[in-house]
């Protein structure tokens, strides 16, 4: 691969290799003159972090001949042409929207400003990140149907106000350069409201698109953010029974901002200044250099409730031989709850607990004392009735070795219910013990109201990387269907000591190919298969819970899913619950290093394993499922998109189907009519706005839009008696943008 000249594709992402992959934007500037434009250039999907490609593993494997402590882009120059013309031109060049003819303006209504408020989507607003508090990525919207799709156009296109920061300047100063543009704007108060990647917040006139107010908080101005660095997912909003309400914005460096509706200004009654200093208040501070908050976060009742994402190189950045120490300040993941008109903290909940504390038992050789991570990083969901928040838990440090941290490790990749006024655990369920696969949980919680036996079951179900779904009775944490504990495989990697059963949900079925064996390996030619074959009969194989291995695991999920942030959608009417997944297969391979220098025996790196760019496994490689879950049924399962039927390797097969998407899990939206999600078909095709049949899965509408959707749930509402509905864009090089869809 990298003996040919470099595609302009569309900022180069690399790591500073510690045991994830983390991505760099800040190798941009140097890397554009080799072709690149997006995280793709070395990383496995265009928001990086998910794993390297061909050209990223080559860079990692030249960083450890050289002796170098990190990768140096210029290195190229040895192995690739470069071609800075063609990746100006790439940069340039974006899926363009055929807009159409201009639709008519409309009119105003009263009632967009004075409609009532509940915090759901029932009133035509979008209150809450999922939607509503419940996290359902729900409308009852029926305006927009299967009838009428062919006529949805272009209502207006955003760009985000703060554009300037990296459009320009990235050339000369990648670091700048953000995470995609993967936002879910809220709709309250007759106001769009959006965060941008800077972590700024824009209000937009819901009808035009136009900017109505701007509110920076300076985080742009500040050094990149740790792990992606400058990115964003959403907002949170509150509003009092006499009607005031207030947005709150969570910025990446670690602000809790609380904002007037009406104006963006801070609320000075707020904290200090309408703002809280969320590297505070907990039992040792947490590093900004370390953490970073891009997540929505979630409301309960009058407490808003926030977590971090953190980094999980922080072990290896304190090495023995500068002067450091690899437990000193590892980031803390505990959650917190603030009220939510003053900011006064009113509860933290330790997601390693201390001594005494329920849990501790769980962490051997008092690695609770040190211990990080175990964190939080995406979003919450509330069942405001019950007051209770369902916190999905990330793995704990490292995530992918776990030598120093033996024990189950409570509460490592669980589902925690805890109580949004006190923060007290209620129950938890531990999806995967001495987690080391970092298969944390990566979605919102769905709470869910079902019908069994002709009762009512209050439920909450979570999707999960593995590609199990877990449905619990929400109020007692007990399984609505057997989950059962079996055996798993050992770790033959010196000090590790592998959980011996790990929990395997006997019902529903779950929603990804889990493991390989030969029955699992893509068979669309004989000779893909026998190369197949041949490139799994050097790495350790098995089935789910492979750990990793000198040798080199080849472990399926991946990391990155099964599911991921994007989440799953469900109808309260139907009691359908649909969910987007994705099938990428990842080599855990395990490097001995100087235990007495880096404070951990090995380095885990994770690795994209294909065949020519093709996944060795059968399609179809991304999917989206739907579940009937009164009964934990799969209705129905397709392909996310048609894949790549135009790979070379695939040339003249005849009558493919579908193969979807390789490394595409979007996020979904579903109304009373149809499922909506955003699709990245592939570099040669524009990314678009989807309409999927409820009932089927089949494809009814889709709609080009400029940039490159990474995965964001569009989101819909109701404005001038018109239903809309909101996608964001953007990666690399090109700006953050929404493009509204609504009828003429």
């Amino acid at each position: 691969m990298l003996g040919r000249r470099a595609r302009a594709a569309v900022p180069i992402c690399l790591v500073g290799l510690a045991s994830s992959a983390v991505a760099n934007p800040e190798h941009l500037a140097p890397a554009i003159k080799f072709g690149a434009t997006d995280c793709s250039f070395c990383h496995i999907t265009p928001s990086g972090g998910e794993g390297h490609n061909d050209r990223g593993l080559w860079l990692l494997a030249e960083r450890e001949r050289r002796g170098a402590e990190a990768i140096d882009v210029e290195w190229l120059a040895d192995h690739a042409g470069t071609d800075a013309a063609s990746a100006e031109a790439g940069a340039a060049q974006s899926a363009t929207s055929d807009k159409g003819p201009a639709l008519p303006a409309l009119a105003r209504r009263p009632e967009d400003r004075t409609r009532p408020f509940d915090y759901t989507t029932a009133q035509g607003d979008w209150p809450a990140y999922g939607g509503g508090l419940r996290a359902q990525k729900y409308a009852p919207h029926d305006q927009i149907g299967p009838d009428n799709l062919a006529k949805l156009a272009v209502a207006w296109e955003w760009e985000a106000f703060d554009n300037h920061r990296y459009a320009g300047a990235s050339r000369a100063r990648g670091g700048k350069t953000p995470d995609g543009f993967k936002v879910t704007p809220l709709m309250v108060d007759g106001k769009l409201i959006v965060r941008t990647a800077f972590s700024a917040v824009a209000a937009l006139d819901p009808i035009t698109g136009s900017t109505l107010w701007t509110f920076d908080p300076g985080t742009g101005d500040g050094p990149r953010p740790a792990m992606f660095g400058y990115s964003t997912r959403g907002l949170a909003y509150h509003r009092d029974k006499d009607g005031s309400g207030r947005i709150l914005l969570l910025t990446s460096d670690g602000w809790l901002i609380s904002l007037s509706p009406d104006t963006g200004k801070p609320l000075g009654q707020f904290g200090e200044d309408g703002r809280v200093d969320m590297s505070q208040g907990l039992r040792r501070p947490i590093l900004r250099s370390r953490s970073s908050w891009s997540y929505a976060p979630a409301l309960c009742g009058d407490v808003v409730v926030v977590g971090n994402q953190s980094s999980d190189m922080s072990h290896f950045t304190n090495r023995r031989d500068e002067g450091g120490y690899w437990q000193e300040n590892v980031p803390l993941g505990d959650v917190r709850g603030f009220d939510v008109r003053t900011g006064r903290q009113l509860w933290a909940f330790k997601t390693v607990p201390q001594a005494g504390e329920f849990g501790n038992d769980t962490w051997e050789d008092e690695s609770w004392r040190w211990m990080g991570n175990t964190n939080v990083w995406t979003m919450m969901s509330c069942d405001p009735d019950l007051g209770i928040v369902y916190l999905p838990v990330s793995a704990p440090t490292s995530h992918f070795y776990g030598a120093l941290r033996r024990g189950d490790n409570l509460f490592g990749t669980s589902l925690v219910a805890v109580d949004a006024r006190t923060g007290n655990r209620i129950w938890h369920f531990q999806t995967v013990h001495h987690d080391i696969w970092d298969y944390d949980l990566p979605a919102a919680p769905v709470v869910a109201d079902l019908v069994q036996n002709g009762k009512r079951v209050k439920a909450v179900a979570q999707v999960s990387k593995i590609g199990f779904l877990y449905v619990f009775d929400r109020v007692t944490g007990e399984p609505l269907w057997p989950i059962e504990e079996r055996p798993v495989a050992a770790s033959d990697l010196d000090g590790e000591r592998a959980a011996k059963t790990q929990p395997f949900p006997t019902w529903p079925p779950p929603f990804e190919m889990q493991g390989i064996d030969d029955d699992h390996l893509i068979d669309l030619t004989p000779e893909l298969r026998e190369r197949a074959k041949e490139r799994i009969s050097r790495l350790r194989t098995g089935g789910l819970f492979l750990p990793a291995s000198t040798k080199g695991s080849i472990v399926l999920p991946g990391w990155g899913g099964g599911a991921n942030w994007g989440g799953a959608a469900f109808d309260p009417e139907s009691r359908m619950l649909y969910v987007g997944s994705r099938r990428s297969p990842l080599v855990l391979a395990a490097r001995p290093v100087d235990a007495e220098r880096f404070g951990f025996g090995y380095r885990i790196q994770p690795s994209s394993v294909d065949i020519g760019g093709l996944p060795l496994v059968k399609p179809p490689w991304s999917s989206i499922t739907a579940y009937r879950l009164d009964t934990g049924e799969i209705a129905w399962q397709v392909a996310n998109g048609r894949g790549p039927k135009d790979h070379p390797l695939l040339a003249g097969i005849n009558d493919l189907p579908d193969l979807g998407v390789p490394n595409n899990a979007p996020g979904l939206l579903v109304t009373k009519t149809v499922i909506f999600h955003g699709h990245r078909a592939g570099r040669q095709r524009p990314s678009a706005l989807r309409a999927l049949d409820k009932a089927t899965g089949a494809l009814l509408w889709e709609h080009a839009v400029q940039g490159t959707h990474l995965s964001a749930p569009p989101m819909t509402y109701m404005a001038g008696g018109k239903q809309f509905v909101v996608l964001a864009t953007g990666a690399g090089l090109e700006p953050g943008r929404l493009t509204a869809f609504r009828l003429p």
